[in-house]
This record gives structure tokens, C-alpha cells and sequence, in this order.
């Protein structure tokens, strides 16, 4: 009875170990990240349209509102991530466009409220791009800020961009 258990707890951290192993994402792989696309849009004059080599970007009308799209690449100027600020629902996307086993982390925070924010980053799959869609809900006319870092621990700041809900 005493090696079955032995046994089974070593089998169970073998396996928890697995896990762990899987689910790690490398922090700050991005050396050389370069600023491929940076698009602003105030979106009393939408819809409007923005292409790129992902899927193109498209703002719907919301007055008083500011979007964003911004595309970042690897030193090899080939794309690796995009987030979109959309102030139409409040509605962010984040995309992972290469397969290498990292990605970006977007905090997300806005003016009021005591300034609330949250992390988030997109799913990371085999699939050829990721794309995470997030519905902020925040009040109408505040100011959006999504700052982009290289690590989930927040340590190596990337950018910031800004909008309007």
C-alpha cells in the first residue's frame, strides 16, 4: 500500500511539472522589437478602415471617441503581435501573429474610478494568429491607456498607446 502511494504522489508531480513546463511563456524574447503600424482614429468621422497584413482594422462611428491600432514586429521587421483599442462597445484586441512561443502583455487602465486596469494577453495556440477580444466596458468618455510590456511581470515596458472610450 505504502509504494502505491509513493507512487502515485510521484506520478502526480511528474505530471504537475508537465504542466508547468507547457503553460511557461519565455519573459523579454523580443530583442530587437521594432514599431511596424501605429494608426490613431478619432471616430466621430468612422467607419474607417485600415489595412494591414493580419486582418485589417475597422472602426465604427462613436462621437467623442479615439482608437488605436498598433502592430509591433521582431528585429526581423516581420509582424509578432497587434492590439486594437475600439471605443465602439469599448472593445480590445489583442493578437499573437507568430508562433514562437511568446507574446506581449497589454495593461489596460483608464482615467477614474480609482484607476482600474487589468493584464491581458492573447491565447496562445498552434493556431497562425491568436486574437483575444476583451470587452473593457468603461465609461463613455474617459481616457484609455494600454501599455504594452515584454513580460507578464510588467518589468520591461514596450510602449504606451492612448484613446478615448
Amino acid at each position: 500500500m505504502r509504494n502505491r502511494t509513493i507512487a502515485s504522489l510521484a506520478a502526480m508531480a511528474s505530471a504537475a511539472a508537465t504542466v508547468i513546463t507547457m503553460t511557461a511563456t519565455p519573459a523579454n524574447a523580443y530583442s530587437g522589437l521594432t514599431l511596424l503600424d501605429r494608426v490613431s482614429a478619432v471616430t466621430d468621422y468612422c467607419p474607417c478602415r485600415f489595412n494591414d497584413n493580419i486582418d485589417g482594422t475597422y472602426f465604427e462611428k462613436d462621437a467623442g471617441g479615439a482608437g488605436f491600432k498598433v502592430i509591433h514586429g521582431n528585429a526581423s521587421r516581420h509582424e509578432v503581435a497587434k492590439v486594437e483599442f475600439h471605443p465602439y462597445g469599448e472593445i480590445l484586441y489583442v493578437y499573437d501573429v507568430k508562433n514562437d512561443g511568446d507574446t506581449l502583455y497589454y495593461k489596460v487602465s483608464y482615467e477614474g474610478d480609482g484607476g482600474k486596469w487589468g493584464l491581458y494577453a492573447a491565447p496562445s495556440t498552434s493556431n497562425v494568429i491568436d486574437v483575444r477580444k476583451v470587452n473593457l466596458d468603461i465609461p463613455e468618455g474617459r481616457k484609455v491607456t494600454v501599455t504594452v510590456y515584454d513580460d507578464k511581470a510588467m518589468k520591461k515596458k514596450v510602449m504606451e498607446a492612448t484613446g478615448r472610450a
